[in-house]
């Protein structure tokens, strides 16, 4: 029967698949935390020069050259249009890789699933061509267990990394945007 031979490959595929998605997974998280391990934003050190009336901003932290530019802007409202479009491109850079690790978070327990429904074919397969042993069905269906298994631990991490990531991304902006609201009340 050829086409319990195409199904028994095809799960296989999907536990490789799993795995090249797992790596790419953790490929993503490890760069991620990288990035914010080198970030520098000094909130605390920003937020007192503009109490301070002191608005030179000379540092080389993630948003400097929007603080910087902020000085030529004299209109508090050309200053949050500046804001908006500066943070749009900044959270690109931030949110790098987060929707991989969304979608990869969410799909791969179906891929998984896929894996699992495949083994269980393979092993119904052998069981009805009565050539089959205990064991081989076992061994099928511990396989298509498996495949569950994988989808999920590839999954978990992604969405922790997801979650992680992305609240540090909004911690950064609402930040970013509480320093240009305070410029903006300290300029005049």
């Amino acid at each position: 029967m050829l086409w319990l031979s195409v199904v028994e490959w095809s799960s296989r595929l999907i536990l490789l698949l799993l795995i090249f998605l797992s790596l790419w997974s953790v490929k993503i998280m490890i760069d991620r935390r990288r990035f914010f391990k080198e970030f520098m934003f000094p909130v605390d050190e920003l937020r007192q020069k503009i109490k301070n009336k002191n608005f030179n901003f000379s540092s080389t932290h993630f948003f400097s050259d929007f603080f910087i530019e902020m000085k030529n802007l004299k209109n508090s409202e050309y200053i949050d249009k500046a804001f908006d479009a500066y943070s749009f491109e900044k959270r690109k850079e931030l949110e790098k890789g987060l929707p991989i690790l969304g979608t990869l978070g969410s799909t791969t327990p179906f891929v998984g699933l896929l894996g699992t429904i495949l083994g269980i074919i393979v092993s119904f397969g052998e069981l009805s061509r009565g050539t089959g042993s205990t064991n081989t069905v076992m061994f099928s269906l511990a396989e298509a267990l498996i495949l569950t298994a994988v989808g999920l631990v590839v999954a978990i991490p992604a969405v922790v990394g997801y979650n992680y990531f992305g609240r540090k991304v909004k911690l950064i902006l609402s930040d970013a945007q509480s320093l240009k609201d305070l410029y903006i009340a300290y300029k005049d």
